[in-house]
């Protein structure tokens, strides 16, 4: 705490900005808005949270996968083009409790894994009153490393740090 003042003037210098967007949004005012900030502020990495949520009341049934799979191809065109990382939030499907998620956990169509560089996975798992919780690496196209980091939670702060004693968890499942 005797630090706050002095990380949270440093934190503010960071470089963010935030698109004004919320809820059922066109994916081309959004490439545009992203475009702008590429150029007027030198972006090189935009996250959008989330996907879902983006497309929302844009289309019904099966038709909602095709509009996530055109929403994917632009977004892919314009990292590739702008030389800007993107990251796409997207919600896993439901599993069954218990279970980790896997890369064909990703909501839609294949598409959304097939065209990233990168998938991350937080994995929340819980079994015996043993509580889990990590990012996991499921596919990275640039040298195919694989991997995961536990994490653990402080209250205090409100944030999650990285555990060092990582459970078993072939250990786990096994119970």
């Amino acid at each position: 705490m005797e630090n706050f003042d002095e990380i949270s003037e440093s934190f503010q210098q960071l470089p963010l900005h935030f698109l004004r967007f919320h809820g059922s949004s066109d994916v081309d005012e959004v490439l545009d808005a992203m475009e702008y900030a590429c150029y007027a502020h030198d972006v090189e990495h935009v996250i959008l949270d989330n996907l879902q949520f983006m497309l929302s009341s844009q289309s019904h049934g099966y038709d909602r996968f095709e509009t996530q799979d055109r929403a994917i191809e632009k977004f892919r065109r314009f990292a590739t083009q702008k030389n800007v990382h993107v990251t796409l939030v997207i919600h896993p499907i439901k599993e069954q409790d218990g279970e980790p998620l896997g890369i064909t956990s990703v909501f839609g169509g294949a598409k959304a894994t097939q065209e990233a560089d990168n998938v991350l996975v937080i994995q929340h798992l819980v079994k015996d009153d043993v509580n889990i919780k990590y990012v996991e690496v499921k596919k990275n196209r640039y040298d195919g490393e694989l991997g995961r980091v536990y994490l653990k939670y402080i209250k205090n702060f409100s944030m999650f740090t990285e555990e060092k004693n990582a459970p078993n968890l072939k250990e786990l499942r096994n119970r």
